[in-house]
């Protein structure tokens, strides 16, 4: 009991966040209640918090990631000084460390289940706006590509490029005018309806570079988080994708859908641009591997600009660390297959089925 008492407030910290954490493994599979925590607690406080977080130009996401690091680190260098000042018997300080990382563990997943996990769980954008994803023919996939293809070359010559054609929008011209975007496609779907903030620069660009990730959504602090050395043609559509998942949506699948959607319906070139690009490398890859002659017809169509774009993308994950990229997206395999997303990091591709239902 003496024991119990000296790290009584360790293991209230303990108990509190793994009876949220139980509580939201026995209760997710339940649509209803999870879609009334999204609608009603973890968005409305999202939209309260993003006023605020916007007022740091920077990443919060950044600093809060890295405080994650040295808090723990802190705590371990303050439970072995205690032990080496005779504070803590060693059995004593060893118990608190390991009880302490977990505390920190359960908290930071807790805290993620609730203000994002719910959302795997609860209605997404084909449960609100009624289209949902079906199986489709080959002539399908060839028509809404050449569609895409016919949206890349009209808008291809619209967008700022460089000496050698690639798309140079500049990133402070893309950030101040993503605000906007979403106006057009929140008329279509009023359940899209929020005020958008720019997204914030990555210092981590640099490592970000090694992967395959242009970018990601914090959930605790509701910021969207670019990598400054993405491919530049992809950074509008990455920007659009992370402001669906501010939107509740997190299914990968329906935010690039709703992302493409609010890029081909704005009357922003760039935005638009970069919708029909995210879209057409999606549907182009799954139609060569239905029909290399179909894919190859319409590939020939494209606009020397939109070649140039593909070039520079192909650069830039020929950059990529193997190693550092596998890790990530194992980890987010992982993430996405933990809360609910079958397919992992495969949903991504699935976005084609939406934009044959839709196109």
């Amino acid at each position: 009991m003496q024991f119990l008492r000296k790290h009584r407030a360790l293991h209230i910290w303990i108990g509190i966040t793994a009876g949220v954490m139980l509580l939201f493994l026995l209760l997710r599979d339940n649509r209803p209640l999870m879609t009334f925590w999204v609608d009603h607690i973890s968005w409305p406080f999202i939209r309260f918090i993003q006023p605020i977080t916007h007022l740091a130009r920077f990443s919060l996401a950044e600093w809060y990631l890295l405080l994650s690091i040295l808090i723990p680190i802190a705590l371990l260098i303050r439970e072995i000084r205690k032990m080496r000042r005779g504070l803590w018997r060693i059995s004593h300080g060893i118990y608190r460390i390991i009880a302490g990382l977990l505390a920190i563990l359960l908290t930071i997943l807790a805290s993620f289940s609730l203000l994002w996990g719910a959302n795997y769980r609860a209605d997404g954008f084909q449960e609100r706006s009624g289209i949902f994803a079906q199986g489709a023919t080959v002539a399908d996939l060839e028509r809404v590509t050449t569609h895409f293809a016919q949206g890349l070359n009209r808008t291809a010559h619209l967008v700022e490029r460089d000496a050698e054609g690639v798309f140079a929008v500049s990133i402070d011209e893309i950030f101040s005018e993503s605000v906007d975007v979403f106006r057009n496609v929140e008329a279509v779907f009023p359940f899209l309806t929020q005020r958008d903030f720019p997204p914030k620069p990555l210092l981590i660009s640099p490592f970000m570079a090694l992967t395959n990730y242009t970018g990601f959504y914090f959930p605790f602090t509701g910021e969207a988080n670019i990598n400054l050395l993405a491919p530049r043609a992809n950074i509008p559509a990455t920007v659009l994708h992370e402001f669906v998942h501010q939107r509740g949506i997190a299914s990968e699948n329906e935010a690039n859908f709703v992302a493409i959607l609010a890029g081909v319906y704005s009357e922003n070139p760039t935005f638009a641009y970069s919708a029909y690009l995210l879209g057409y490398l999606y549907l182009s890859n799954a139609l060569n591997r239905a029909s290399p002659e179909r894919f190859r017809a319409i590939q020939e169509t494209l606009s020397p600009y939109v070649f140039a774009d593909f070039a520079d993308i192909r650069a830039h994950r020929e950059r990529n660390n193997p190693t550092v990229a596998r890790v990530m997206d194992t980890l987010n395999d992982a993430m996405l297959r933990s809360y609910g997303e079958e397919s992992g990091i495969q949903s991504y591709g699935e976005v084609v089925d939406l934009l044959i239902v839709y196109f």
